[in-house]
Formats: structure tokens, sequence, C-alpha cells
């Protein structure tokens, strides 16, 4: 990427901007405590199985909390859907039930772009309500905000975008509220690095309209901005359909040849792209 022609870098926050994963194991625990009794033990087996890889909820699926199926996309168009059991729904069945493009919408459809939307697909799967899962998200989020979540931060990240921002508009979009955001960005020395941040931004229905403010509000060109982050559906693919380059955060390896400019497997590994644009 030609550092001249950049002017402004949008970042996701969680899965991006920090490499700790341990926190999802206290997200599903949250989660966990929630259902009733008798679900609790079934919920950690189907916990275990997904991250194993032993059931048909995966990375870069999408659960139908209404429906309650897995489903699998192309273009917006479900190709492939099953049961939670692993059963698979003939042709003719998925055409009835999805004859058009679906739409991620955050509250039926869920993306599975990482292992934040897991516990909460399994608890929504065993009763629970998106009150329910966002409260145990809540809870997850003040537990990171205090001393007992240790982040190291990406060798790197923080001076190089200290010496990014003297040139180049920094603005953090995320979906994950402000309180808890902040402090997270403290711990990692980032909290003074953006000119501007979005919080509850609502990805990936809302994404497009964001990057229309910020090209707005900056004067700038959509193909002078560069999105980053680790989820397709939130971070990338808006941005490509605008015109947009983006660097994708591929940490489950799914990503295609073409779904982004440039494909990492994490934020150590985009640290010397973003040292190219200085």
């Amino acid at each position: 990427m030609d550092g001249a022609n950049v002017k402004a870098i949008v970042f996701d926050l969680d899965g991006t901007l920090y490499e700790e994963t341990h926190h999802f194991e206290y997200y599903a625990e949250q989660v966990a405590k929630r259902l009733r009794e008798e679900d609790q033990h079934r919920f950690w087996e189907d916990y275990r199985a997904v991250l194993s890889g032993r059931h048909p909820l995966r990375i870069g699926s999408v659960y139908d909390a209404g429906e309650d199926l897995i489903l699998f996309l192309q273009n917006g168009i479900v190709n492939e859907a099953y049961h939670w059991d692993g059963k698979k729904l003939d042709e003719e069945e998925v055409k009835k039930i999805y004859p058009e493009r679906v739409t991620i919408d955050l509250d039926r459809l869920f993306s599975i772009g990482d292992f934040w939307w897991v516990p909460s697909s399994i608890g929504r799967h065993y009763g629970l309500t998106n009150e329910d899962t966002y409260a145990a998200f809540l809870e997850t989020r003040e537990w990171m905000m205090g001393p007992d979540f240790a982040m190291n931060g990406v060798p790197g990240l923080a001076e190089t975008l200290e010496q990014l921002k003297n040139r180049t508009v920094l603005i953090l979009m995320t979906n994950s509220p402000e309180p808890d955001s902040e402090a997270i960005l403290h711990k990692l020395k980032l909290a003074d690095v953006f000119h501007h941040k979005i919080f509850q931004a609502g990805k990936p229905i809302k994404t497009a309209s964001h990057l229309q403010t910020i090209r707005d509000r900056y004067h700038i060109q959509y193909e002078e901005v560069i999105s980053i982050g680790d989820n397709l559906e939130n971070d990338i693919l808006p941005a490509r359909r605008l015109g947009c380059r983006t660097i994708f955060i591929d940490a489950y390896g799914l990503a295609k040849q073409g779904d982004a400019d440039v494909i990492v497997a994490s934020m150590s590994e985009c640290v010397p792209v973003l040292r190219r644009l200085l």
C-alpha cells in the first residue's frame, strides 16, 4: 500500500488491536451460568465441540436464532444449512426458508466471525434471549476493565500508531461500549492515538453509514481509507463495497484470495504493513 494515498485508517478493537483470547472462556462462563441447570452441561459439551471443530457451528458460519439453524453463505445467499445436531437440510428446504439474500442483523442472524459469537449462539440455542447474552457480555467487559485481565499489547503497535497519527487520521470503530473499550485502550497504551472513536457502532449494519460519515467529516475519498479488522462481515466486506482498502486480520484462516487487499494472521503481522505507510 502507498502511504501517500492513505488519509484515514479505521481500526476495529476486539480481535484486532490486541491478541489476548482468555476472555472468551470467561464470557462462556457468564453465559452458561444464566442457563437452566439441566442445560449447562450440554452448553459446555457444545462449546468444547465448537472449539475442537466437532460441531457444525464454527467460525465463518452464521447462526439463525429464529430457525435454530447454522448457515453458510455465499454473497448473502444461503447455500448450506444444518440443524444443531449436524443434520444437513436438503436444497429444497433451504430455498423454502431462505428464498432471497439474508442480512446479518445482530438480533436473529449472527455472523460467527470470531469467538465472541460462539457462547452467545449456544446460549440462544438453549433458550437465552439477546438481553441475557448481552448482560453476560457486559459482565465480561467489566472484568476485562479490571486488573485480573492482563494485556501485553502488540509489540511495536503503539509506537507505530503514534507516528502514523501525525500524518493520517486514525479512527476506532468498535461494537463494544465506551467505558470498557477506553479501559482496554489505556491498558494497551492506545488511549490517545485516535482522532475519533465510534463506540457501539452496530457493525455490520451501520458500517457503510459510519464510513460515509468519516468520508464527509474529513473530506476524503473512500479509496483513501483503509479499514482494518478481524471480522469479514463487520469490517472488510462493507468497506470493500464502498471502495475502501482493507487489511483483514485472519486469525482463523477464513479468507479466500481477493477478500481483502492485505491478509495477515495477526496484528503482529500487520505492524510491518502499517510501518510501510510512514
